[in-house]
């Protein structure tokens, strides 16, 4: 019993910095998000509209809308939903909401848009791009 005791000891120990550098990278993530959304800040944006989800007639996004490639909406991996941001890219802006969550992380980018945003924004030939994002608040 004493030797479990100690190895559970050993392991709390091991692990309690890990914890803590856990905690503190989030809570300084979080920080540095409102610090963003007050001031403002460039994304690095793509769209999303078609594939597999284009024909799936019961496909939801995060906050469980039905999704539609039209609605002026986009998928982020931290801010809250609901939120509207104000979008400008090449001198066009568009209004969106936050109704999805993404893109994954390995893509290098911080936005996806709907591609009824993308089509208004001029993205849709690129595909990618660095957009300025202003936050509105939420509707």
């Amino acid at each position: 019993m004493n030797r479990i005791c100690g190895v559970l000891t050993i392991l709390g120990l091991m692990t309690a910095p890990a914890l803590a550098h856990h905690a503190s990278r989030q809570s300084s993530r979080h920080a540095s998000h409102h610090a963003e959304a007050s001031q403002g800040f460039t994304a690095h944006a793509s769209f999303y509209g078609g594939g597999p989800r284009r024909y799936e007639p019961n496909s939801h996004t995060a906050n469980g809308e039905l999704f539609n490639m039209w609605d002026l909406t986009a998928a982020h991996r931290t801010l809250p939903m609901g939120t509207r941001l104000r979008l400008t890219y090449a001198g066009r802006s568009v209004v969106v909401r936050i109704n999805d969550r993404g893109p994954a992380v390995w893509t290098g980018r911080s936005l996806d848009v709907s591609r009824g945003a993308a089509t208004q924004l001029g993205l849709i030939e690129r595909g990618t791009g660095q957009v300025r994002v202003e936050v509105l608040g939420k509707s």
